[in-house]
């Protein structure tokens, strides 16, 4: 797990947000893999990215929906967007915007993976679904709900190498934790003329946010 940690501590050190949005593909849009309108773009041009959020310690305690309540403490201020490969391309985003601009609604949440690292480097990981996120800049702690996933599947291809580490449970309270959050989900939008409105979105670094692009959600794959 360390180049979760090289990326995420490289960002903040360049000295501010251009920096590391210098590292990105440029275009109009500020949307990788989308032209000008971010309206025109086949599925297979959009890059995917993770995004990496990290805390110091935390907790992951059942409530009584059954679901579970996430708390990350001493989080690191900026969640770092990367891209898979080919293009690795990098950047960070203030907390407070890109849970503005990402998605974490009910209808589709995001896909995510906690992750444990240990000394040994070896680690701990639950899948989980993420919604209500709830950040305070002041103290540093990042709260979401949480639902634990037994099947699921990842836009990016980071999770493709990572499969053989997930676990069966992780531990209430626990030290240092990664939070990989996977790609802009398919997502409603009113203006769409796909069935249901329900339109692939992907991450813009211009605008911190998941934009409409890419074409039409896969047929009975998605909903939004």
């Amino acid at each position: 797990m360390r180049w979760l940690v090289s990326i995420i501590t490289l960002c903040p050190t360049l000295g501010g947000m251009a920096s590391c949005a210098e590292l990105a593909a440029n275009n109009a849009s500020g949307c990788i893999g989308c032209d000008s309108n971010s309206a025109n773009v086949s599925v297979d041009q959009t890059t995917t990215f993770i995004f990496i959020q990290e805390g110091a310690s935390g907790s992951f305690a059942k409530d009584s929906s059954g679901n579970y309540t996430l708390t990350m403490n001493d989080v690191v201020p900026y969640t770092v967007f990367f891209a898979d490969r080919p293009a690795r391309d990098v950047g960070f985003a203030p907390n407070d915007k890109f849970l503005k601009g990402f998605s974490f609604g009910d209808g589709n949440p995001a896909n995510a993976a906690i992750i444990l690292p240990d000394e040994n480097e070896t680690s701990d990981m639950v899948i989980v679904e993420l919604t209500n996120p709830q950040y305070n800049n002041t103290t540093g702690t990042l709260i979401y709900t949480a639902r634990e996933l037994k099947e699921y599947s990842f836009e990016s291809g980071w999770f493709q190498d990572q499969k053989s580490k997930v676990d069966a449970s992780i531990p209430e309270r626990f030290g240092r934790v990664v939070l990989v959050i996977d790609d802009c989900a398919c997502l409603f939008f009113s203006d769409s003329d796909c069935p249901g409105n329900c339109r692939n979105s992907c991450w813009s670094w211009k605008h911190l946010g998941c934009l409409e692009c890419g074409g039409c959600c896969s047929p009975g794959g998605w909903t939004c």
